[in-house]
């Protein structure tokens, strides 16, 4: 399954009180997924990773704590009694809670810790209890882990692989990379506009193994985004010959190779909202950039447009029916096929832009208008 497949699964069976395990190569964006999950339904995330706990670490550790207990001659006597503390990760759950929010506890790397720490974290998923500590009824549990070759994989994690009893209390969830859905993701979540042009020319570079050298996968693209935000401003500090050698530390030589070549060869800024939207008509210049420009840039603009668009509007800026008329100009220079998807794109994704569109005789005539072209 593609990000939104894995992503709305996740949702229905969150929904059924079932613990979802989501399962995908390192760097494919799980914890992505989590963080939309929680954002869309205003949930607070808590997120621990099993990697990095040693045992008896979850549990708490054990402290001795005096009671008083009536003796069989009815005398009152003293007696110990093992209590444990509680993990941070825990008490932050406890904090979230008694503020009023719901929690998502994601639980990552599930497979990649000790057999005592997997047993430990067995106890919370699954009977959400440890050592004392109850989980509320208002937090829900994502787990996730990495492929095992076990299950077919061909790639060589490290992994603590559980027994079948344990593996049917979860639903499970195969997550693969999708270089359509990371890219509409991309824009949402501000990556620069030359990373996401690069993967939508060379989709294959998203998650790639590159034999004897770094693997470069959709986490890589994260973090070459942000070195080539600070690069761009701060050349006179960092030559070329540096930031290649960042690159290649994500994605290995060749895509970085491939990668500075790209970005050097065209400097030409995607069309803004600025461009459109300057003047009291959409301009000719804009119009005749439409018919030159690729469909991957035309994509591009269209989504940072509607994201400053959908912004404004939850701003409650001034944002009228003109605006979505100049918008729907816009779109109608684009080639008919890309046209469509993107108003698909602003139903799913732009819920205030797609409110003022139904609203808008313009759109909703284009719309089915292309439509009918499209079928013939």
């Amino acid at each position: 399954m593609n990000f939104i497949e894995t992503l709305r699964s996740v949702e229905l069976v969150l929904a059924t009180g079932e613990v979802p395990l989501v399962v995908g190569e390192s760097g494919i964006g799980k914890t992505a997924l989590a963080k939309k999950i929680s954002k869309e339904n205003e949930w607070s995330l808590v997120v621990i990773d099993g990697n990095l706990l040693k045992e008896g670490e979850i549990g708490g550790l054990p402290t001795i704590e005096s009671y008083i207990a009536i003796d069989s001659n009815g005398n009152q006597v003293e007696k110990k009694m093992t209590v444990y503390a509680v993990h941070n990760k825990l008490k932050e759950i406890d904090e979230e809670i008694a503020s009023g929010k719901k929690v998502l506890l994601f639980i990552d790397e599930i497979n990649r810790c000790e057999h005592t720490v997997q047993q430990e974290l067995m106890n919370l998923i699954l009977n959400r209890e440890i050592n004392g500590y109850r989980l509320h009824h208002n937090v829900k549990i994502l787990a996730a882990m990495n492929p095992s070759s076990k299950y077919g994989s061909d790639f060589d994690y490290q992994v603590v692989d559980m027994d079948a009893a344990q593996e049917n209390r979860f639903v499970w969830l195969n997550m693969e990379s999708d270089h359509v859905q990371w890219i509409k993701w991309a824009v949402s979540a501000g990556i620069d506009p030359k990373v996401i042009e690069f993967i939508s020319t060379f989709p294959e570079y998203l998650n790639r193994t590159n034999e004897d050298d770094v693997r470069a996968t959709p986490r890589s693209y994260e973090r070459v985004s942000k070195s080539y935000q600070v690069y761009k401003e701060q050349k006179d500090v960092f030559p070329r010959t540096v930031f290649l050698n960042v690159i290649k530390g994500n994605v290995g030589k060749v895509i970085a190779e491939e990668f500075m070549s790209f970005v050097e060869s065209d400097c030409k800024p995607l069309m803004s909202y600025e461009d459109v939207f300057a003047g009291d008509v959409l301009s000719d210049a804009v119009i005749e950039q439409v018919k030159s420009e690729s469909h991957t840039r035309l994509y591009l603009a269209a989504m940072n447009i509607l994201k400053t668009l959908e912004l404004n509007i939850k701003n409650n800026e001034e944002e009228s029916a003109e605006s979505i008329t100049r918008f729907v100009a816009f779109l109608k220079a684009y080639p008919i096929d890309l046209m469509v998807g993107i108003m698909k794109d602003i139903k799913n994704s732009y819920t205030e832009v797609y409110k003022k569109a139904l609203e808008n005789e313009a759109f909703v005539e284009s719309y089915f208008e292309a439509y009918g072209a499209i079928r013939g």
